[in-house]
C-alpha cells in the first residue's frame, strides 16, 4: 500500500469517488485531522478498565454498521452466551446494522447523505470505502485517540498493524480482522494456516499398493494408473484455483515454487521487482502443467466451471488427486471424521530438494475487515476501549472459541479444547452454533485474528484426521510472505487499472499455454504470452511495485 499518492480526482467529488467500487485505496488526509469534539468526554473521566479485564464502566450501547450481510441472519445482541459475557466484561451492548448488498451501495449512500454516522463502521480494510472514510474525514485517527485518552490500546495492538494501515498523514484509522501478530507466532502448536497441498483419494491409492509419489513424474504415473482403473472419474487432477494462477492455493503457483519461485507474484532482482511469470522457472512450471494436460490428467472444462459445478465435483468425489486448500475439499465432501483424501508429501521435480519448497503462510495475513471509529461516535474513547478488548487474548478466545466451560475447556497446557456440545452442535447446524452458542458468529466477532485460530488448532483438528495430517505436512514448508503481499497492494487508481489488465493477461495467457497440444503450440503460446505482457506494460507495473517495495522497506517491513 504505497502512501502519499496524489489522487487523480478531487476529494470534493464524493459521488464520483463512490463509483470506484472495485478499487482499493489508502487515504491522503491533511495533518489538521484531529479527534472530534466529545473524544475527551465520558470515558476519559476515568472509569477503570484494562484490555481484556473486568470493567467498572457504565453501561453503554454502541451502534455499528457492518458493510456485509449478517452472518448469521436474524440474530441480535444478547441472544447468545458470548455476547452476554462481553457485555458483562465491558459494559457494552452493540446495536448492529448490516448491508444487504455486496457493492457498497448502502455504505456509500450513508456517507453521502450527511446523516449522523454510527459509532463504528466495519468494512473491508483494503477496499474503496476505507479511502472514503479517511479522505473525507469520516473516521477518527486511532493513534491520536489512544495517545490522548487511552494509551493502553497499544498493549494489545498487534505488531506492525499501525505501520501497515498508516495513511499519508502519518495516522492510522482502523484495526483489522484475520491479521497475524508476528510477536505471537510462536504460541502455536499446530500451524493450521497452510493454503495448498497435494492429496489423493485414499481408497484408490490403497488399491494400487501405495506406490512412491515423491517426484512429479512418479505422481503423474500413479494418477494415470488410477485413471485407467477408474475411467468414470472426470477430474484426475483438480486445481482448486485454476483461474487465479497467482493464488497461493493454485496448482500453477505451487509448481512455480517447486521450480524456483518463492512467493505468489514477484522475482526480486536486487532492488528491482520483476514479475514471477517472466522468469525461466515459470516456463518450467507451465511445461509440467501442460504435460499433465496432454496426458489427459487435466480436464479443460474446469476453466469454465461455475461455483456450483466446482462444489458438485468435490462433493461427489469426482476427483483422483486434489491440489489446493484441503479444508475446502472437506467442507464440500461433508465427511470430516474420515480420511477420504489423503495428503501426500509434496512431489518434487527430479533432483529438487523438497526441503527447499516454501509455500505461503496465511498466518501472516495483513487483514480482512477493518474496524473504524467514526467522527460522530458519541464516546470515541469508549469505542477504542471496546476495540482493545476484542484485540485482547480474552476477547480473542471469546470471538473464536466461545464461552469457556460451555463450548471449550482448557487442556493440559491451558489451550482451548472443544466440548462435545460444541462439536455436536456444529455437526447439527452451523447457524445454530453461531446464533445459540455464539461460536464463529461474525456479526460480533469483528476482530478474530489468525493467532486465535492457531492457538487451539492442535485440539480442534484432532477430530478431523485428514485435516490434521494435511496441516502437519504443510507446516515445515510455510514461510512469512507478508512483504510480497504488501508490495502487491497498490493503491493509486491508474496503477490498479494496469495491475488488473496485466493479471487478466496472466490468467488468460496461462490457460492458453496449458491447453496446447504439441511442443510447437506450447512455444508459440508461450512467446505470445511474453509478447502480450510486454505490450501491456509489464515493465511499468514492475516500476510501480518497485516503488511500493521501497516504501515498505523504509518502514522496516521487508522481513
Amino acid at each position: 500500500m504505497k502512501k502519499g499518492m496524489n489522487r487523480k480526482y478531487a476529494a470534493a467529488a464524493l459521488a464520483m469517488i463512490m463509483l470506484a467500487g472495485s478499487l482499493a485505496g489508502c487515504g491522503n488526509r491533511s495533518k489538521d485531522a484531529s479527534v472530534p469534539a466529545g473524544a475527551a468526554t465520558g470515558s476519559e473521566a476515568g472509569a477503570e478498565s484494562t484490555p481484556g479485564g473486568e470493567t467498572k464502566e457504565e453501561p453503554i450501547t454502541i451502534t455499528a454498521f457492518k458493510n456485509s450481510v449478517a452472518m448469521p441472519a436474524d440474530w441480535k445482541w444478547g441472544d447468545d452466551p458470548v455476547s452476554q459475557r462481553i457485555t458483562e466484561l465491558t459494559g457494552v451492548t452493540v446495536e448492529m446494522q448490516y448491508a444487504t448488498t455486496t457493492d457498497n451501495t448502502e455504505i456509500n449512500t450513508l456517507l453521502a447523505s450527511g446523516e449522523k454516522l454510527p459509532d463504528i463502521i466495519i468494512t473491508a480494510a483494503n477496499g474503496p470505502v476505507r479511502s472514503l472514510l479517511v479522505d473525507q474525514g469520516f473516521a477518527v485517527p486511532l493513534n491520536e485517540l489512544a495517545d490522548k485518552s487511552y494509551p493502553e490500546f497499544y498493549e494489545v495492538l498487534p505488531k506492525d498493524m499501525d505501520k501497515i494501515y498508516q495513511e499519508a498523514d502519518g495516522n492510522f484509522y482502523c484495526v483489522a480482522s484475520f491479521y497475524g501478530d508476528a510477536n505471537k507466532y510462536g504460541d502455536q502448536i499446530l500451524n493450521s494456516r497452510g493454503p495448498v497441498s497435494f492429496s489423493i483419494r485414499k481408497d484408490f491409492y490403497d488399491e494400487l499398493g501405495r506406490p512412491d509419489v515423491s517426484t512429479l513424474e512418479n505422481y503423474k504415473n500413479v494418477v494415470l494408473q488410477i485413471k485407467e482403473k477408474h475411467p468414470e472419474i472426470n477430474h484426475p487432477i483438480w486445481d482448486y484455483m485454476i483461474n487465479t494462477p497467482w493464488n497461493s492455493s493454485s496448482l500453477l503457483n505451487v509448481l512455480a515454487r517447486m521450480y524456483g519461485a518463492d512467493n505468489n507474484y514477484f522475482h526480486y532482482n536486487g532492488d528491482q521487482v520483476e514479475m514471477v511469470f517472466m522468469q525461466p522457472y515459470y516456463k518450467e512450471a507451465l511445461k509440467t502443467y501442460n504435460d499433465w494436460y496432454r496426458s489427459g490428467l487435466i480436464n479443460p472444462e474446469m476453466f469454465a466451471y461455475k461455483t456450483d459445478q466446482q462444489h458438485a465435483s468435490m462433493k461427489e468425489q469426482d476427483i483422483i488427486s486434489y491440489v489446493g486448500y484441503y479444508w475446502s475439499l472437506l467442507q464440500m465432501t461433508g465427511i470430516m471424521d474420515q480420511m477420504v483424501y489423503e495428503t501426500i508429501e509434496f512431489p518434487m521435480p527430479e533432483g529438487k530438494n523438497p526441503e527447499e519448497l516454501k509455500i505461503h503462510d496465511d498466518y501472516f495475513s495483513t487483514g480482512y475487515d477493518g474496524v473504524f471509529i467514526t467522527k460522530d461516535a458519541k464516546d470515541p474513547v469508549r469505542c477504542l476501549k471496546y476495540i482493545a478488548f476484542l484485540l485482547s487474548d480474552e476477547g480473542q478466545l471469546l470471538q473464536r472459541y466461545g464461552l469457556e466451560g460451555l463450548t471449550w475447556e482448557k487442556d493440559e497446557q491451558g489451550r482451548p479444547r472443544e466440548t462435545e456440545l460444541k462439536i455436536e452442535t456444529e455437526r447439527e447446524s452451523m447457524e445454530k452454533l453461531q446464533k445459540e452458542l455464539g461460536v464463529y458468529n461474525y456479526d460480533f466477532a469483528w476482530l478474530t485474528s489468525t493467532w486465535a485460530i492457531v492457538y487451539g488448532a492442535h485440539n480442534t483438528y484432532q477430530s478431523y484426521p485428514g485435516a490434521l495430517r494435511d496441516f502437519e505436512i504443510m507446516t515445515p514448508h510455510q514461510q512469512n510472505e507478508r512483504f510480497s503481499d504488501l508490495v502487491y497492494a497498490l493503491t493509486d487508481t491508474d496503477e490498479l487499472v494496469l495491475r488488473e489488465q496485466i493479471f487478466d493477461t496472466w490468467k488468460s495467457g496461462a490457460a492458453a499455454i496449458i491447453v496446447t497440444n504439441s511442443d510447437a503450440e506450447f512455444e508459440a503460446a508461450y512467446d505470445k504470452f511474453i509478447s502480450d505482457m510486454n505490450k501491456s506494460g509489464v515493465d511499468q507495473l514492475c516500476s510501480y511495485f518497485t516503488q511500493n517495495s521501497e516504501y515498505w522497506k523504509a518502514l522496516g517491513l521487508s522481513e
